[in-house]
C-alpha cells in the first residue's frame, strides 16, 4: 500500500508540474501568421485562431484581438482615406498619424470607438492590421509585428 501511495504521489507531481509548465509558457512555440508575402511573428501570448466572418485572419491573447489584411497595390493613402471616409459616414472622428519603424513608413488611425488601424507598404502590397476596440499596448505590438516580420 505504501508503494502504491508513493507512486501515486510521484505521478501527481509529474502531472501537476507538466500542467504548471504548460501554463507558464515553457512549451510554447513561437507563433506566426502568414499574410500575403509576410510571415508576421505574433507577440507573446497571441495565437492565431482562424478567420472571422468578414474574412480577416484573427489573432488573440484571450482578451484583445488583432485582425490582418493586405491589398494587391501600394496606394496606401487611398486605403487610409477610405477608412477616414467610412468613419465620417458613421459620424465617428478619426485621428491619423504616421511613424517609421525598421525603415518602414507606417500610417496609424485611431477612431472615436478606440479602434486602431495600421497600414504599411512592403514589396508590392499594402498591409494592414487593426483592432475593433481599445487594445492594451497596441503601439508596442504594432512596432513588434513590423520589426520582427519585415526584413530589410
Amino acid at each position: 500500500m505504501e508503494k502504491k501511495s508513493l507512486i501515486l504521489i510521484i505521478v501527481c507531481i509529474i502531472v501537476f508540474s507538466f500542467v504548471f509548465l504548460t501554463y507558464a509558457g515553457i512549451f510554447n512555440q513561437e507563433e506566426s501568421l502568414q499574410v500575403g508575402e509576410i510571415n508576421f511573428k505574433l507577440p507573446e501570448g497571441y495565437k492565431y485562431v482562424g478567420f472571422v466572418k468578414q474574412g480577416f485572419p484573427k489573432t488573440t491573447n484571450g482578451l484583445d484581438s488583432i485582425y490582418f489584411d493586405f491589398y494587391n497595390d501600394t496606394n496606401i493613402s487611398n486605403h487610409v482615406k477610405d477608412f477616414v471616409n467610412e468613419c465620417d459616414s458613421k459620424n465617428r472622428s478619426v485621428a491619423v498619424s504616421n511613424f517609421t519603424t525598421n525603415d518602414i513608413f507606417v500610417y496609424k488611425a485611431v477612431s472615436s470607438t478606440n479602434s486602431s488601424h495600421y497600414w504599411f507598404v512592403y514589396g508590392d502590397k499594402t498591409y494592414t492590421f487593426f483592432t475593433w476596440k481599445e487594445t492594451f499596448k497596441i503601439d508596442d505590438i504594432a512596432h513588434y509585428l513590423i520589426d520582427s516580420s519585415v526584413k530589410n
